[in-house]
């Protein structure tokens, strides 16, 4: 966990994100008169002040769709939702001013420049930080004036980032912020986030379906699939309460043991899954156990998702 971020046991403040059994219904586009598919199905779960959280899963699970109920830009047919200490219900309530939010694709007119982004932050908020707006800018190697429809998709985000960025947000939502960017693009943008949390009262919550190089920059996990939550938890006690199990099997012999296995797949006559910590007795003598990255916490998660019932999941404080 990244020694930038404030110790979850001994932080005091409220969480960042409450969300608490969280229905969303969004109407098909395909299908105008038909009923409202139901895309999110009782999700819980905390993002905790001054930490960065992860909310991960495959495209189509639910994470876009929760970004946006948290947002206030799509409204939630039953359940609770609060942001910086504000509890959001189906009446209008803005969205808190100490709050930024950066959508998969920042929806700027093609013709806009960065200095139209610039004048509009500035109208809406005085405080907005012209002179770290443009150095992020300069990092990035976007021109100040260069319309929005010369940018390549990446430089999109990037100028997104930068402008919630500028805002000083006590807390930074972001959706997808990675898919776009070129590895150093994407190190740059880790950077600017690592600066952000290193502010006292801030704190992170991006959906991605990509963990890649994030083991020492998220501290609390959220695994979503099909609109429900899996696990959650801190990701250092995560990585406590579960082993890799690999096997030189076809898996058979393993199916039997008392310990359960979380998401196994056998490759190459090789058998991987997730087991908890507490059902290791229940292995067969011999087998080889090691502490899981956070890529492979997903991953096992998501691949049981169609087997392991939603019962099954455990939070760890």
């Amino acid at each position: 966990m990244s020694t930038m971020h404030p110790d979850p046991v001994t932080s005091t403040a409220p969480p960042a994100v409450a969300v608490r059994d969280l229905q969303v219904r969004v109407p098909s586009r395909d299908r105008a008169y038909a009923a409202p598919p139901e895309v999110l199905r009782g999700l819980t779960f905390t993002a905790p002040a001054g930490q960065v959280t992860a909310l991960v899963g495959a495209n189509g699970a639910g994470k876009t769709t929760a970004l946006r109920a948290i947002t206030t830009t799509l409204p939630f047919a039953e359940g609770a939702l609060e942001v910086l200490g504000v509890e959001l219900g189906p009446a209008h309530v803005p969205f808190p001013a100490h709050a930024a939010h950066v959508p998969d694709d920042p929806a700027y007119p093609d013709h806009w420049t960065a200095h139209d982004v610039a004048r509009l932050r500035r109208r809406i908020d005085p405080d907005f930080d012209l002179r770290a707006f443009g150095a992020m800018l300069t990092t990035q190697g976007i021109a100040h004036d260069r319309r929005r429809s010369a940018l390549s998709r990446g430089q999109i985000t990037q100028l997104g980032v930068a402008a919630a960025l500028a805002q000083n947000p006590h807390l930074l939502i972001l959706d997808e912020p990675f898919a776009r960017l070129d590895p150093l693009a994407r190190t740059d943008l880790v950077d600017e986030l690592r600066t952000l949390m290193a502010r006292e009262d801030r704190s992170i919550v991006l959906a991605t379906h990509d963990l890649e190089g994030m083991e020492h920059f998220v501290d609390h996990l959220v695994v979503v699939a099909d609109g429900k939550d899996l696990i959650e938890g801190d990701v250092e006690s995560l990585r406590e309460d579960f082993l890799v199990l690999d096997a030189a099997c076809d898996g058979s012999e393993l199916r039997g043991t008392d310990a359960p296995l979380i998401g196994a797949s056998t490759i190459g006559g090789r058998t991987r899954a997730l087991v908890s910590t507490e059902d290791v007795a229940g292995l067969p003598p011999g087998s080889d156990l090691r502490r899981p990255t956070v890529s492979e916490l997903v991953t096992h998660w998501l691949r049981a998702a169609g087997t392991v019932e939603h019962s099954a999941r455990r939070t760890t404080a």
